[in-house]
């Protein structure tokens, strides 16, 4: 692979991971909740069903409709990713490649950085 590129598709990764977003609402349609980039919850929706929960249950719900969302997430990414490497399948993906191997397959073809 030439390194314009391994630098596309480093590119292509960097924007899937930066525009990646998942809502996700509990089965009992009490809480939303959206999740972006590294897991950060970027909204928090509560409807009128939450406020038949005490305190602790709706805790639990919040934080397990949050889980379920960051899963969801790593699920989307992972099929993105394949994607992006080339496997349209959704299966595994070759990881890319460290900042090292970069440099030395950008010094075997003569672009690297001096």
């Amino acid at each position: 692979m030439d390194s314009h590129a391994m630098t596309e598709r480093a590119r292509r990764v960097q924007e899937a991971i930066a525009e990646a977003s998942v809502e996700l609402t509990s089965d009992d349609h009490a809480v939303t909740v959206v999740v972006g980039p590294g897991g950060a919850v970027r909204d928090l929706h509560l409807s009128s069903r939450a406020f038949q929960y005490d305190g602790a249950r709706l805790g639990e719900i919040v934080v397990d409709t949050i889980r379920l969302a960051h899963a969801r997430m790593g699920e989307e990414l992972s099929v993105a990713m394949a994607e992006v490497m080339g496997d349209r399948t959704g299966g595994p993906f070759r990881p890319l490649p460290t900042p090292a191997q970069l440099r030395t397959q950008l010094d075997r073809e003569g672009g690297g950085a001096r």
